[in-house]
């Protein structure tokens, strides 16, 4: 809880939730969301209901004198009988949330008529006394106030705000839809008792195809394309990172979880997510000596089917000459582990010299070598911007 709700809870002794507000049980629904939804089967989008009624409790406890208006009210009140219907709430509960949802919807119906009402008697006087009567409207299939569903997405159910009829154009609908108002044309619509059209019967086989062509058109932030690529064991949490990474705008990532909880398997989790969603070859590791030594990241990758090639100081070195003359990283060494005790000064500047028995430091190539994912392991050791490694790892992610 927060600061204030704790030193409440000491105050006044509150030894169950039972004795909580509404606040502070929705900020404890919220932050021990994994383990209650690993003892209950909740659904995912509960929780963006919780926070969501978190606003809705501060909107709702500062509310102007002359209450919330009528899209606000109704939106929360929805999200409240969501909820409600979740943890299993009384039918007198959720039949009070739907009474009040009526009630805002007629109200919003008849502000809405009212406004057109009055529009339409100001544009009457503003009319000269021999102009025309206007066209007669359009025919309308829907009425204010009717519920509808979307023929494409029957599940997607919602009311008519206001009726946008045209002489030339097809009738539109203004509905109150997911807490704002959308506009659909006549045709996108049906009444909730309409038959449900034909559809076509597809085989468990034709089925998956189609999902499969849809999945693979255009790549989803909300589907891994690499579940069981690794011989590793699951657990769940260890796909987190890879969400956060498809989401994010900018590709980097910092994961920091605890020692031991497998760092590097989330790492192999990604490299091959971003190898199924685009081309990832190239690969640089960066980590501390021991970890080379002990051979941990090659022999963890090798899971994953990849294969890795751990560098010596002379390797190195002939890699930066390599690539200084042909204008490219070797290919052979396009997976490579570095140790970070080799990025020192000569390294990344250069060794005195003249000619051709002078060699060239890193930041000296041009151009420089590409990697498609650069992973840096206990990379709190980078913080310091002054040091030679810190200027290394900058180097390569740029």
């Amino acid at each position: 809880m927060t600061f204030q709700q704790q030193r409440i809870v000491e105050e006044k002794r509150i030894q169950s939730l039972s004795g909580l507000d509404l606040a502070a049980i929705l900020r404890v629904l919220d932050q021990n969301w994994t383990e209650l939804a690993g003892a209950e089967p909740l659904p995912r989008e509960a929780r963006n209901w919780i926070r969501e009624l978190q606003s809705v409790r501060n909107r709702w406890a500062h509310a102007p004198a002359g209450g919330l208006n009528s899209t606000d009210a109704y939106r929360d009140a929805d999200t409240l009988k969501r909820f409600l219907y979740v943890i299993n709430a009384d039918d007198a509960l959720l039949n009070r949330v739907e009474e009040f949802k009526r009630a805002t919807l007629a109200r919003m119906a008849s502000q809405t008529e009212v406004l057109a009402a009055s529009t339409q008697g100001s544009t009457q006087t503003a009319l000269p006394a021999e102009s025309p009567a206007p066209a007669p409207k359009s025919a309308q299939k829907f009425s204010v106030g009717e519920l509808l569903c979307l023929r494409s997405n029957p599940n997607a159910v919602f009311p008519v705000l206001e009726v946008l009829p045209s002489v030339e154009a097809e009738t539109r609908y203004r509905v109150f839809e997911n807490g704002a108002r959308q506009v659909y044309y006549e045709s996108q619509l049906q009444a909730l008792d309409d038959p449900a059209e034909s559809h076509k019967v597809l085989t468990a086989t034709e089925l998956s195809a189609m999902l499969s062509a849809v999945q693979l058109s255009s790549p989803s932030a909300s589907t891994l394309y690499s579940l069981n690529s690794g011989r590793v064991r699951f657990v769940p949490y260890q796909y987190r990172p890879i969400f956060k990474l498809i989401r994010a705008d900018r590709p980097r990532l910092l994961v920091a979880d605890e020692v031991g909880v497998g760092k590097t398997i989330e790492a192999g989790l990604i490299l091959k997510e971003l190898q199924a969603r685009s081309d990832i070859k190239s690969v640089l590791i960066i980590c501390p000596k021991a970890l080379v030594a002990e051979r941990k990241w090659e022999l963890e990758m090798k899971r994953f089917d990849e294969h890795f090639v751990a560098f010596d100081g002379s390797l190195l070195r002939h890699c930066i000459k390599e690539t200084h003359l042909s204008g490219e990283w070797p290919a052979q060494y396009e997976k490579a582990i570095l140790p970070t005790s080799l990025f020192d000064g000569d390294l990344l500047f250069g060794k005195p010299g003249k000619g051709k028995s002078r060699d060239l430091g890193l930041l000296e190539l041009d151009p420089s070598p590409k990697f498609d994912l650069v992973i840096v392991d206990e990379a709190h050791h980078i913080r310091n911007a002054d040091t030679f490694l810190h200027q290394a790892v900058r180097y390569f992610c740029g």
